[in-house]
């Protein structure tokens, strides 16, 4: 038992995983410039500084099972300003990946980035409408309701379509996303 999680994959990748993560981040020295860069910080609930002290300290379970970690935006911002070259992005989605293969409790960005995903490999580009109720059905099914009157204008305004747009390429799509996949996992 590591953090209190248990991998699928065993202890020992999970403890190999967070000790490869904590030699990216140790020569970090928490001046807070990935913070101050980043766009999205006030969304989180532990900044990127934080994240990073989480891991070095040892409680990569309160890392793991932030919801920073998926409302990461990858903009890198925080890569470039750091004055010690951390690779803040590639943390953030490693910690991601660790995440989904550990099936830790989904947060709603885990939800959203699965939905999102589901949604390429089906249709090879985003289809707003089934993002919408995927991600709203595996939430608060309830928020549909709230969302009825916003749909219709977007529709009727030809901004949403009610079909999905049919691309060339769509098995393309879906076999770059499971390579790509396979390859981060392996």
């Amino acid at each position: 038992m590591i953090g209190g999680i248990v991998a699928e994959t065993g202890e020992g990748q999970f403890a190999a995983e967070m000790t490869a993560l904590r030699e990216t981040t140790r020569e970090c020295m928490q001046c807070g410039t990935c913070t101050g860069a980043c766009p999205v910080a006030n969304e989180m609930d532990y900044t990127p500084r934080q994240i990073i002290h989480l891991i070095n300290v040892g409680l990569e379970d309160k890392a793991l099972n932030s919801n920073s970690i998926w409302t990461c935006a990858s903009c890198t911002h925080c890569t470039v300003k750091c004055p010690r070259s951390i690779e803040i992005t590639e943390m953030m989605y490693r910690l991601r990946c660790i995440a989904i293969k550990l099936k830790l409790e989904k947060q709603p960005g885990m939800i959203f980035t699965q939905s999102f995903l589901e949604v390429i490999k089906a249709h090879g580009r985003t289809f707003e409408a089934e993002l919408l109720l995927r991600y709203s059905l595996a939430t608060n099914p309830f928020s549909l309701l709230r969302q009825v009157g916003f749909g219709l204008t977007m529709f009727s305004r030809g901004k949403v379509s009610p079909l999905p747009d049919r691309i060339e390429g769509r098995d393309e799509v879906r076999a770059i996303l499971s390579d790509e996949r396979a390859q981060r996992s392996g």
